[in-house]
């Protein structure tokens, strides 16, 4: 992994025992994240930031409103 960041967060949840899928399905979305927020870090963003990229899932790529609980590890770097 090229980020620390990511990294930290990896380790945190082997630490809390998550399955290797969930996370690697949690690192996934928050470097989806990270890249549409231009690569700013997460730290600097807040609930704004992470409406946007929901907003864009739902309307552009026609992501079902089903998935949205899924997506709570944005929820978790905010």
């Amino acid at each position: 992994m090229k980020s620390s960041f990511l990294t930290m967060i990896a380790e945190q949840m082997y630490l809390k025992r998550y399955a290797k899928s969930t996370i690697k399905a949690y690192l996934y979305w928050i470097a989806s994240f990270i890249r549409f927020n231009s690569m700013r870090h997460p730290t600097t963003m807040g609930n704004n930031e992470a409406e946007l990229i929901l907003n864009h899932l739902v309307n552009q790529k026609k992501l079902l409103l089903t998935l949205k609980p899924s997506l709570k590890c944005v929820e978790l770097i905010i």
